[in-house]
This record gives C-alpha cells, structure tokens and sequence, in this order.
C-alpha cells in the first residue's frame, strides 16, 4: 500500500478508484485541445469575415474609380463639344466675312469708277488671307481634336491600368486568407487527433 493518506478530492486513492476513462494527463490534453479547438473556430469564423470585408472594399474600390473615370470621360466629351461649337462658330464667321467681302465688291462694282483693278486685287488679298486664317483655325481644331482623343484613349488605359491593380492586390490579399483558412484546417485536423 501507498504511504500517502487517502483524500476525496484527489479522485486517485480510495476504494471507487478513478472512474474516468483514461489517464488524468490524456484527460487534460484532451480538454486542452478542445478549447484550442473552440479558440480555432472563432478564429476562422474572423477570418472568413475579413474575407468579406476584403471582398466588399475591392467592390468599392472598383466602383469609386468606375465613377472617376466616367466623370474624366464626360470631361473630355464636354471638351469635345466645346470644339465642335467653336469649329461652327469659325465656319459661320468664315461665311458671314465671306459673304460681307462678296457683297462689298459687288457694291464697288456697281457704283463703278470707284472700283479699280487696285481694288480688285485687295479684295482678292483679303479673300485668300480669310481662307488661310479660316484653314489654320481649322487645323488648330483638328489637332485639339487629335489631342482630347489621344487624352481619351491614354484614360482607357490608365482606368485598365488601375483596375488590374485593384485586381491584383484583392488577389494577394485573398490568397493570404486562404491560406491562413488552410493553416487552421491543418491545426483542426491535428487538435482533432488528440
């Protein structure tokens, strides 16, 4: 027999002996891995919510630079028009002077001896000077037109640009959230041994 004096509360001496199965160590690694278990699922469960919150936060990131970009877009459409009106406005002052200078040198004509060969030629001058400014204000047009669809096109490129990125960055994200899911199913799978 063993020295030591028999207590109620050790549950490991007296006549019952000890009635739970197995030995009192297996015991507490047992109700340790049980609450390293519990303690696991809480864990994964903030995992899978950060999960969503990744998720939700690339969807509005997406959205917000959807917005910028669309508002750049009507930018550039504004300027556009903006062009297209000063294009028409040059057309129609072109055609007003052209018409005035037509009408001048009938009246010349008209009254007769005023007008003169001298004259003839001036008016001349002045047509060809109103065509050259009306070409050149033409091409200044059309390579501000050239420049606001260059503009365009380099936006399209930045907004793919940009999107790729957001894509990028959620996947890295994600795949660290995955992989922390699969490191706590390899922890489950060994508390669950115990």
């Amino acid at each position: 027999m063993s020295s030591a004096k028999w207590h109620p509360a050790s549950g490991q001496f007296g006549i019952f002996g000890d009635l739970e199965e197995g030995s009192p160590e297996s015991r507490a690694a047992k109700r340790s891995a049980e609450k390293g278990l519990t303690a696991l699922e809480e864990y994964e469960a903030q995992v899978e919510g950060r999960k969503g919150d990744i998720e939700g936060y690339y969807d509005e990131q997406r959205e917000l630079l959807g917005q910028e970009y669309d508002v750049r877009s009507r930018g550039i459409g504004l300027q556009q028009e903006r062009l297209g009106l000063q294009e028409s406005q040059n057309l129609t002052q072109f055609l007003g002077d052209a018409y005035s200078f037509r009408k001048q040198s009938e009246v010349e004509k008209a009254t007769g001896g005023l007008y003169s060969s001298e004259a003839e030629r001036m008016t001349g001058r002045k047509r060809a000077t109103m065509s050259d400014m009306m070409q050149g204000r033409q091409e200044q047009l059309d390579i501000s037109g050239r420049e606001l669809g260059l503009q365009s096109e380099g936006m399209d490129i930045a907004q793919a640009r940009s999107l790729a990125d957001l894509l990028k960055s959620q996947g890295v994200e994600l795949s660290g959230i995955e992989d922390l899911l699969y490191q706590i199913e390899t922890e489950r799978v060994s508390y669950e041994g115990v």
